[in-house]
């Protein structure tokens, strides 16, 4: 019996995927080849593929639980249909463009199951060359998020220092506002307290939301350097227009602002919306412009 197929699973993984079939299979690869980890379940959702995701799964990875959904239906949708099947003391929602090293697993259920006052955990996350990818940072304010939208960081980095938590220190464990979704862990139990995802994003700042969520039960959001996994982030965002990326993050940036922010703020976001979708527009349009023009040379 393997690891994932184990009676009684003490971790339940879930990852949800669109269009990454490749990525997806390294990731599973690397879990099933883990050893000394605690028994755990492994939940793929597959959010309307069309790249043979599912066929892959059912011939090489009979033991994992697939989830199908026909349409895009979002993060946070797809992560609850397998999180309410979990069994597993601990819930880590993986992206599916991710490689676990060696003991994550067991750390991520030791230091929750053995210290109830930390609700959410994330690990130290490596990128290709095996640098930290910038995966902590504070909570939303209005003004960097309106540096977000107005692209001013480009031109002024100083004015999104203390949001991005610049000059963080990643090889130190400590609490932190919030942690990136990419290996998100907490206790299964945090359902009945902090709930489920929220589904009114799409995808980006639900997991900022649920440790924002998770804080108001008193609850400490840990990130961990004792850890790690190798992030190659944003595979299956890199697959869609920029306006549509524009779009979607800029609803959720609205929405987090009307849970935790004040009215004004949610209106003052829907206001610059469809002027930082133009713009975006406007960067799909030039850059198809260009790609043509290279086809043509």
């Amino acid at each position: 019996m393997t690891q994932n197929q184990a009676e009684n699973p003490l971790v339940s993984i879930v990852i949800v995927s669109y269009n990454v079939r490749e990525h997806l299979r390294a990731n599973l690869e690397r879990l099933f080849s883990l050893a000394g980890e605690p028994a755990f379940e492994v939940f793929v959702v597959d959010n309307g593929s069309k790249d043979g995701t599912r066929r892959m799964i059912r011939r090489s990875f009979p033991q994992v639980r697939l989830i199908i959904n026909d349409y895009n239906a979002g993060f946070a949708a797809a992560n609850n249909r397998a999180l309410r099947l979990c069994r597993g003391e601990v819930c880590i929602l993986l992206n599916p463009d991710m490689l676990v090293e060696p003991g994550a697993i067991a750390h991520a259920h030791r230091a929750l199951m053995g210290d109830e006052s930390i609700g959410v955990l994330g690990i130290r996350l490596l990128g290709p060359h095996g640098r930290p990818v910038p995966s902590v940072r504070r909570f939303p304010d209005f003004g960097s998020q309106l540096a977000v939208l107005l692209k001013l960081g480009r031109f002024f980095p100083w004015l999104l220092d203390r949001y991005l938590c610049v000059g963080f220190d990643y090889g130190v464990s400590q609490d932190v506002d919030q942690v990136r979704g990419s290996f998100f862990a907490f206790r299964r139990a945090l359902l009945r307290t902090v709930g489920f995802l929220d589904e009114d994003y799409f995808i980006w700042f639900e997991e900022v939301d649920y440790c924002a969520r998770a804080r108001r039960f008193q609850l400490r959001v840990r990130y961990s350097a004792e850890a790690s996994a190798r992030d190659l982030a944003g595979r299956s965002a890199a697959q869609v227009p920029h306006w549509w990326k524009q779009a979607v993050f800029t609803r959720s940036m609205a929405t987090y602002f009307l849970e935790h922010g004040e009215l004004w703020q949610w209106a003052a976001v829907l206001l610059i919306r469809p002027f930082a979708v133009a713009a975006a527009g406007c960067v799909d349009l030039a850059k198809a412009v260009s790609r043509r023009k290279g086809e043509a040379v």
